[in-house]
């Protein structure tokens, strides 16, 4: 019987949306949903030093037929690089480091994998300075299954229609969002789920880590949509990284 929970940062497992069958057994199985977001990847590699997190995503990976190395510090993940995975999902906060290394050393490979950084203090701030460091998703902990898969497949979509972008930011990111503000007349308050949306945060996450309600961010999702012509908060990244004004006909 299968156990369905989410993703905590503190070692425990909350109700949710994560599978924790272990592998090897029939009940490691990924769902059809997740084998084809996932299937694009053959190697992945998981930092955490958390054993019980580490462990949970691990499972879901190895049920989606993805060869997955494990890492609890930095130094073992740096080490473990050279196995070229194709996906990295890393923690920001490891015993020897910053994960931030991390992400940094796997935005050097090449082709660059997709990252994913996880935060049990997650913030805005630390959102933008991992995603300038080449992190495509950013989750707080705990998140869901849903959340990872949503994000992966928000990026693959975006990658397929620009591949530079999985290569990170590139360039001057700073520059990039002062000519999207001023292209489309995006204000501050906007432009702080502008920032969000690039980081890869879930939309869904927003109003916590801005510090607004669900309401108000809804409110200036609508707003920002509409000065730029996007259909969504996903298709973002492409407007600000690329200027590309036909990112929303994509």
């Amino acid at each position: 019987m299968k156990r369905r929970e989410d993703i905590r940062g503190d070692g425990a497992l909350a109700a949710g949306s994560m599978c924790t069958s272990e592998p090897g057994t029939a009940e490691a199985e990924a769902s059809p949903g997740a084998r084809k977001v996932l299937s694009r990847f053959s190697r992945a590699l998981v930092v955490d030093d958390d054993d019980t997190l580490r462990r949970s995503l691990s499972r879901l990976l190895r049920a989606a037929q993805i060869q997955v190395s494990e890492a609890k510090t930095v130094a073992e993940a740096v080490d473990l690089l050279p196995r070229e995975p194709e996906l990295v999902i890393t923690d920001v906060r490891l015993p020897d480091g910053s994960g931030r290394r991390v992400v940094e050393s796997a935005r050097q490979r090449r082709p660059a994998p997709m990252i994913v950084a996880i935060s049990g203090l997650a913030s805005a701030g630390e959102a933008f300075a991992l995603a300038q460091c080449g992190a495509r998703i950013y989750l707080a902990k705990p998140f869901a299954e849903q959340e990872l898969l949503d994000g992966i497949a928000d990026v693959s979509t975006e990658s397929r229609i620009a591949p530079v972008i999985t290569n990170g930011m590139g360039g001057d990111f700073g520059e990039n969002l002062l000519s999207f503000a001023r292209r489309y007349g995006i204000p501050e308050r906007e432009m702080a789920l502008v920032r969000l949306a690039t980081a890869g945060v879930p939309r869904a996450r927003c109003p916590e880590m801005l510090g607004i309600s669900e309401n108000t961010c809804k409110t200036l999702t609508r707003r920002l949509l509409q000065r730029c012509g996007a259909r969504s908060l996903a298709q973002i990244p492409r407007l600000v990284l690329l200027g590309d004004s036909n990112a929303a006909d994509a």
